[in-house]
C-alpha cells in the first residue's frame, strides 16, 4: 500500500502507538489499515468526493515524531512520516481545478455602477478613518465599567480634572461671587481636586500589593512592586513630555503663550533651548523643590504650569512601592495602625500628600477586609498559586452575594459625602467666607490647624481630611457610585490626564488670545456670550483631551513593552 504525497489527515481514529509496544498491537495496525484502504481509496481512485481527501491521523512515537509503521506480513516495516496540520489549500489548487466543484464568481467592476465601485475601493481604509474620530463620536470605544472595584475612581479622577479645568478658566481668586455659594465652591477648588488625585492614586496602586500581601503570594507581590517602581518614571514623565511637545508646537503656532509669564522666543532656535532647559528641569526627580503647598517653591514648568503635581505624585507613588514593601509581613491589624501612624505624623510634619496617598492604601485595605471575595483569582491565574497558599480558588463567575447595606449605613455615608464634599469646597485657600453661611465654617475649622503650621500650607489640612471622607463614603456607600458607572462619567475618566494636561493650552489660551477678543467685538459681554464661549472652548478643550489620551496609551504600552524586553525571568 502507498500513501499519497503530503499531508493526510483524518478526522477518524488517532490511536497512539509506542515503538516498545509494536508487537503486542499487530491488531491495532491491522485495523488501522483497513481503515486507511476504506478512507484512501476511494478518495485516490473515483476521486468524487474531494472533502474524503482530507483525512487525519495523529500517531506519537516515543521519540516524539509522528510516524505510520504498516506490516505487510512478512518482517520489513514501512514508516511513513506523518506531518499533522491543516491542508494547506493553496498548495493543492491546480488539483482542485480538475475536481467537480462549483468555482466562485468574480463579478465584472464593469458591471458596478461608480459609487458602488468608489464604496468598494474605500472600504478597506473606513476603518482607519473612524478611528480618527474622537472617542465621543464612537461611544462604543468608551470602557465599559466591569467589574474592577477600582473601576468608579477613573471616574471620580475625570471630574476632579474637569473641576480643574473650571477653576483654571473662570475661577476669579479672592473676588466675592457666587462661585462661594456652597457646594458651587467645590466645582471650582482645584486644590481639592489635586488632593482627590492623591488619595485616588494610593489607593489604585495600593490595592493590587495588598491583595497580595493578603494571598500570602511573594512572588507575585514581588514582581508587581518591580513592574510598578520600573514604570512609574516612564508613566507619569513621558506623558509629560509628550504634552510639552504639544506645547512647543502650539506656541510656535502662536495658539499659545503661556501662563502670566511670555514663553514665545523670537527664533525656533531659541525657543528650543528655552523648551529644553524648561523640561529638563521639570523632569529632575530629586529636585528640592518637590512638595503639594503651592507658592512654596514647588517644581513646575513654565509651558504647562499645571503640571507640577506631577513631581509630588512621582514622590508619593515611590513612597508608596517603599511603605508596602515595608509592611508586607505585617498581620492586617498591624498594618491598618502603623497607616495611621503614618498618616498622623505627616500632618504633624505637613507633608499632606503623603498622609492622602496612606489615606487611599488604608480605604483599598479596608476594602479588601469588607471585601474578601475579591481574593479569588481568576481561574487562569489561580493556577499559578502556590501549594502552600490557603485561599480558595473558586470560579470567578460564582461571586457571592454582597451583602446589603442597612439604612443607619446609608446615612452615614451619605452625610460622610456631603462633609467631604463641602470641605473640598475650600475656596481662596481658606481666607474667604462662603456666601449664605457667613464666617461658616472656615473660620472656626481654621482654629483647629496647628499653630506651626506655616501660613501657605494651612489650606491642606482640611482638603486631605475631605477627600478622604468623599473618597471612603463612596467605596463603602455602593449607591453612591451610580453616577460614576454613567457613559459620560467613564468617558470623563478615560481622558482624565488629557483634559488636565492640555486644558491650559487649549484651553485657556485659545480663550485669552482669539475668543475673548473676538466675543467682546461681536458678542459684547452678556451671559449668553459668554456661554456660547465656555461651550466653545469646552468642546476644543475635551477634542484636544481625546486625542492626547491616544498618546498617552502608547506611552503606557511602550513602558510595557519596555518592560516585557528587559526584565528577566526567575
Amino acid at each position: 500500500m502507498s500513501l499519497p504525497a503530503g499531508p493526510v489527515e483524518t478526522t477518524a481514529m488517532t490511536p497512539m502507538i509506542e515503538h516498545d509496544e509494536q508487537d503486542s498491537s499487530s491488531d491495532q495496525i491491522s485495523s488501522l489499515e483497513a481503515e486507511l484502504d476504506e478512507k484512501l481509496d476511494p478518495a485516490m481512485h473515483d476521486s468524487q468526493d474531494p472533502d474524503i481527501i482530507s483525512t487525519t491521523i495523529l500517531v506519537q512515537g516515543v521519540d516524539n515524531t509522528n510516524t505510520l509503521s504498516i506490516s505487510s506480513g512478512d518482517d520489513d516495516t514501512e514508516t511513513t512520516p506523518l506531518v499533522v496540520q491543516q491542508v494547506d489549500y493553496d498548495e493543492y489548487e491546480d488539483e482542485e481545478e480538475d475536481l467537480d466543484v462549483p468555482q466562485p464568481i468574480a463579478l465584472p467592476t464593469q458591471d458596478l455602477s461608480r459609487w458602488q465601485r468608489v464604496k468598494h475601493t474605500l472600504r478597506p481604509y473606513i476603518p482607519s478613518w473612524k478611528s480618527l474620530l474622537p472617542t465621543y463620536v464612537i461611544t462604543s470605544r468608551i470602557s465599559s465599567a466591569g467589574d474592577r472595584p477600582t473601576a468608579y475612581l477613573d471616574a471620580l479622577r475625570g471630574y476632579a480634572a474637569l473641576v480643574v479645568y473650571i477653576s483654571h478658566l473662570w475661577y476669579i481668586f479672592m473676588k466675592d461671587t457666587w462661585r462661594r455659594y456652597p457646594f458651587v465652591s467645590t466645582l471650582f477648588s482645584g486644590a481639592g481636586s489635586v488632593s482627590l488625585f492623591y488619595i485616588i492614586s494610593g489607593y489604585a496602586l495600593g490595592h493590587g500589593l495588598l491583595l497580595e500581601m493578603h494571598r500570602m503570594d511573594h512572588a507575585r507581590m514581588l514582581h508587581r512592586l518591580a513592574s510598578l517602581s520600573f514604570r512609574r518614571y516612564l508613566r507619569l514623565y513621558g506623558s509629560c513630555v509628550a504634552a510639552f511637545i504639544v506645547a512647543f508646537f502650539l506656541v510656535r503656532l502662536r495658539i499659545y503663550n503661556g501662563i502670566d509669564i511670555q514663553i514665545h522666543q523670537d527664533s525656533i532656535l531659541a525657543q528650543l533651548r528655552h523648551w529644553f532647559t524648561d523640561v529638563f528641569r521639570f523632569c529632575n526627580p530629586f529636585a528640592p523643590g518637590i512638595n503639594d503647598i503651592v507658592f512654596n517653591g514647588s517644581i513646575g514648568s513654565d509651558y504647562l504650569p499645571q503640571l507640577w503635581t506631577i513631581p509630588v505624585e512621582f514622590r508619593g507613588s515611590i513612597f508608596l512601592f517603599g511603605f508596602c514593601t515595608a509592611i508586607l509581613r505585617l498581620t492586617t491589624r498591624t498594618r491598618i495602625i502603623v497607616m495611621w501612624i503614618v498618616m498622623i505624623v505627616s500632618y504633624c510634619w505637613q507633608v499632606v500628600y503623603i498622609a492622602e496617598f496612606t489615606a487611599g492604601l488604608f480605604i483599598a485595605q479596608l476594602s479588601i477586609c469588607r471585601n474578601p471575595q475579591r481574593l479569588v483569582l481568576p481561574p487562569t491565574q489561580s493556577l499559578l498559586l502556590p501549594t502552600t497558599m490557603t485561599t480558595t480558588t473558586e470560579s470567578s463567575s460564582e461571586k457571592p452575594a454582597r451583602k446589603k447595606q442597612s439604612w443607619p449605613a446609608k446615612i452615614l455615608h451619605f452625610f460622610l459625602f456631603i462633609i467631604g464634599f463641602i470641605l473640598l469646597g475650600e475656596v481662596d485657600f481658606g481666607r474667604a467666607d462662603l456666601r449664605l453661611w457667613g464666617p461658616f465654617p472656615w473660620r472656626y475649622l481654621n482654629k483647629v490647624i496647628p499653630f506651626w503650621w506655616i501660613d501657605k500650607a494651612e489650606y491642606l489640612f482640611w482638603l486631605g481630611i475631605g477627600g478622604f471622607m468623599l473618597v471612603y463614603a463612596l467605596e463603602f456607600g455602593s449607591g453612591l457610585q451610580k453616577p460614576l458607572k454613567w457613559t459620560v462619567s467613564r468617558y470623563l475618566g478615560d481622558i482624565s490626564f488629557g483634559l488636565y494636561a492640555m486644558h491650559l493650552p487649549f484651553g485657556r489660551g485659545i480663550k485669552e488670545l482669539y475668543l475673548d477678543p473676538w466675543r467682546e467685538s461681536h458678542l459684547g459681554d452678556s451671559y449668553w456670550a459668554h456661554a456660547f464661549v465656555t461651550i466653545v472652548i469646552t468642546w476644543i478643550v475635551i477634542t484636544a483631551a481625546d486625542y492626547f489620551t491616544r498618546i498617552d496609551r502608547f506611552v503606557v504600552r511602550s513602558g510595557k513593552r519596555l518592560q516585557g524586553r528587559m526584565f528577566t525571568k526567575w
